[in-house]
């Protein structure tokens, strides 16, 4: 639910802030022990509401690597299921966006801070909610886009959506800033009664969404 802590979580493995007590450990170091340029260099999040800046979608992919290539441009564009949209445009990927990316919808904003996080590799991928004005096909594409590109990475995905986060190896229910239940999606079904209770509201809103169309 909204205000549970999931942001919070992020912002702690950044290190925005560091925690009172207890540790944080990737691949058994504390993440305290780590210099902050080299943490924040293999940790690549991308949130709810990316900033886009004025310019071309090329510059805008171009911010996070130097000597971005053509091919590696494309390609992150294609995962992100954002290339075919760009080449309708009629300037192509040097079409200006404008600020904070006014002329793309939300969903294509998404896409585009998506496929720039991509083209720079990273270890740990941390999508905050970066999902959330896809379609529920695009949002599907995409994480199986990824799954099949990113390859030794881990990565991680903040979502309110069950159909975003089912499939994946290991979901962490959060409830008022406490993990209330760990385990894959058929494993919290049977033990987790806030994960229940989340699964049979969104099915039961689907479907009478699905009605009412």
């Amino acid at each position: 639910k909204s205000g549970s802590g999931k942001t919070t979580i992020f912002n702690l493995l950044a290190r925005l802030y560091d925690p009172e007590n207890g540790e944080i450990l990737m691949d058994d170091i504390n993440i305290k022990d780590l210099d902050k340029d080299t943490l924040r260099g293999n940790l690549s999040i991308i949130s709810q509401n990316p900033y886009i800046f004025n310019m071309s979608i090329r510059d805008n992919l171009r911010l996070v690597k130097d000597g971005l290539t053509e091919k590696e441009m494309i390609h992150a564009c294609k995962v992100a299921c954002l290339h075919d949209y760009i080449m309708s445009l009629p300037d192509g990927y040097d079409t200006i966006v404008g600020e904070g990316g006014i002329s793309l919808s939300g969903g294509q904003r998404q896409r585009l801070a998506i496929a720039r996080a991509l083209v720079k590799p990273a270890d740990v991928y941390v999508f905050d909610d970066s999902f959330s004005a896809l379609d529920f096909k695009t949002d599907a594409t995409i994480r199986k886009n990824i799954k099949e590109n990113v390859k030794d990475a881990t990565i991680i995905i903040v979502a309110q959506r069950v159909n975003t986060i089912q499939n994946a190896d290991k979901i962490i229910v959060l409830n008022d800033g406490k993990m209330v239940g760990f385990g894959n999606h058929e494993e919290l079904m049977n033990s987790c009664p806030e994960y229940q209770e989340i699964v049979d509201s969104q099915t039961k809103h689907n479907r009478v969404k699905k009605e009412v169309e």
